[in-house]
C-alpha cells in the first residue's frame, strides 16, 4: 500500500547537522517533538469516567509540548463528561463514529496527513482496528494499549471476530503496552503479539483524581454519613459489577463486625449490582452498618474517612483504586489477581487474599482495624511505594516508546 507521506522524517531520527555540530564542538539541538495520535473508542461508560479515559484525559495534558505533541482523538460523539473536559481546556477531539463505522480508518487519515504524526497509540478495540489500518495506509508504525482480559467476568467479553481483528493486525503492530503483567500474558496468548512485542507499563497515579481535599470537605462527608474520627472504616471505591467481588466483601464484613462491632464498610460507586448488595447486607443484618454512598467524584475526601481500603475483585486488569489508596497512606486488602500484586506488597502494604474467599478477607480486615501499629506503619509503607506510580516516571517511559517506533522504518 502507498505511503501517504513518504518524505515525512521520524521523530527519533537525528537532524542533519547533528553530527557536523558534534564535531564542531557545538552542542546537538533537542530532538524535535515526537508527534503522536492518541485515540480510545469511549472516555466513560453511562457517564461515568473509566480507568481508560482518565489515563487518556492524563496523557493528552500531561506530556512536555516541546518533546511530545499529543493529538487526543475519542471515537464516539462528545458526552457530557467529555464536553466538560473540553470546556476545562484539554484538547480532545470527537469524531461521533459508531463502533464499526470504517469512516473512521479515513478520520485517521486525514488526522495523521494534517498533523504529519509520526505514532498512533491506540485503546480499545475500535481505535486499535481502524487506526492500524491507517497506519499501515500511511506508513505509520502503530503503539497498541492493551487494558482488559476480555474475560467472561468484564463487561466486554472477546467475540471472534475482536480477536481475529487483533491477531491479524499483531504481526503489523510496532508495539503493544499492557497494564499489568496478567494483561501482557494476556496479549501474548489471545491477541497474536509476540512476547518480545509487549511492555508491561501500569498505569500511573492520576493528578487529577487525587487532588487535596480540605478538611472541611472531610467534616462535611463525617457528619453526611455520621461518622466519627474514631470509628473503624473499611472503604471500596468501585463499580458494582460482578467482577468487582463486592459480594464477598459484604459476607466478609458481616463476619469482621463480630469482632469490630463498631466498624463500617464505606462502599462509594454505584452500578447494577447495587439492589442485590443491598439485600444482602439486609440479609445478613448489617443493613445499618454499610453505607452506600453513590457515585462521587471527590474520592480523595472519601480516602480520607477510610481505615483500611478493599479491592476485593474476582478479576482486575490492574486496579487504579488500590493505587490511589497507597498514595493516601493506606494499607490495601486486595484479592491476589490480576494486576493487584503488581501494586500490593503482601505483608508491608497490605494484605493479598484468594479471591472469592470471604473467611480469608475478613481475617485480613480484622488484623489492620485491630492492630493500630500495624495498619499505621502499612500506611506509611504505602505512601511511600506509591512513588513507583508517579506520573512523569510513566510519561518518560512512554515517550521512550514513541521514539522506539518512530524510529522504524516506514511501513507501506
Amino acid at each position: 500500500m502507498p505511503s501517504v507521506t513518504p518524505a515525512r522524517r521520524r521523530a527519533a531520527e537525528p537532524d542533519v547537522d547533528d553530527a557536523h555540530a558534534q564535531d564542531a564542538g557545538r552542542v546537538p539541538p533537542a530532538p524535535r517533538p515526537v508527534r503522536v495520535l492518541l485515540a480510545c473508542d469511549h472516555l466513560d461508560y453511562e457517564g461515568k469516567l473509566h480507568g481508560a479515559g482518565r489515563n487518556m484525559v492524563e496523557m493528552a495534558v500531561g506530556f512536555d509540548p516541546a518533546r511530545v505533541a499529543v493529538t487526543a482523538v475519542v471515537l464516539r460523539a462528545a458526552s457530557d463528561i467529555g464536553r466538560e473536559f473540553q470546556r476545562e481546556g484539554v484538547p480532545l477531539t470527537f469524531l461521533g463514529h459508531g463502533a464499526l463505522d470504517p469512516r473512521t480508518i479515513w478520520s485517521f487519515v486525514r488526522l495523521i496527513r494534517r498533523h504529519r504524526i509520526d505514532v498512533l497509540h491506540l485503546t480499545d478495540y475500535g481505535a486499535s482496528t481502524f487506526g492500524r489500518i491507517a497506519g499501515l495506509l500511511t506508513g505509520t508504525p502503530t503503539i497498541v494499549h492493551v487494558r482488559s482480559h476480555h474475560s467472561k467476568h468484564q463487561r466486554k467479553s472477546f467475540p471472534p471476530h475482536v480477536r481475529l481483528a487483533y491477531q491479524a493486525l499483531a504481526p503489523r503492530t510496532a508495539r503493544a503496552v499492557a497494564i499489568s503483567e496478567s494483561i501482557r500474558r494476556f496479549a501474548v496468548e489471545s491477541m497474536g503479539f509476540r512476547d518480545d512485542q509487549v511492555e508491561t507499563l501500569n498505569n500511573p497515579l492520576a493528578r487529577f483524581s487525587i487532588a487535596p481535599a480540605s478538611d472541611d470537605r472531610v467534616l462535611a462527608l463525617r457528619r453526611e454519613y455520621e461518622l466519627d474520627a474514631a470509628t473503624p472504616v473499611v472503604g471500596c471505591v468501585t463499580r458494582f459489577f460482578p467482577s468487582k467481588g463486592i459480594t464477598y466483601l459484604i459476607d466478609a464484613f458481616a463476619t469482621v463486625v463480630r469482632s469490630v462491632p463498631a466498624a463500617r464498610l464505606l462502599l462509594v460507586g454505584d452500578g447494577p449490582e447495587e439492589p442485590a448488595l443491598r439485600a444482602q447486607a439486609r440479609r445478613l443484618g448489617v443493613e445499618d452498618r454499610v453505607i452506600f454512598a453513590g457515585f462521587r467524584r471527590d474520592v480523595a475526601a472519601h480516602l480520607r474517612l477510610f481505615w483500611v481500603s478493599a479491592v476485593p475483585s474476582i478479576e482486575e486488569g490492574f486496579g487504579n483504586v488500590g493505587v490511589e489508596a497507597l498514595a493516601a497512606g493506606l494499607p490495601v486488602v486486595a484479592s491476589r489477581v490480576g494486576g493487584l500484586p503488581e501494586i500490593v506488597t503482601d505483608g508491608v502494604t497490605g494484605y493479598l487474599v484468594e479471591p472469592a474467599n470471604a473467611s480469608e478477607l475478613a481475617a485480613a480486615l480484622e488484623r489492620l482495624l485491630l492492630d493500630p501499629t500495624r495498619r499505621l506503619a502499612f500506611g506509611r509503607a504505602a505512601a511511600a511505594d506509591s512513588e513507583r506510580f508517579r506520573m512523569d516516571r510513566f510519561l518518560a517511559r512512554l515517550e521512550g516508546i514513541y521514539r522506539a517506533a518512530a524510529a522504524l522504518p516506514a511501513r507501506g
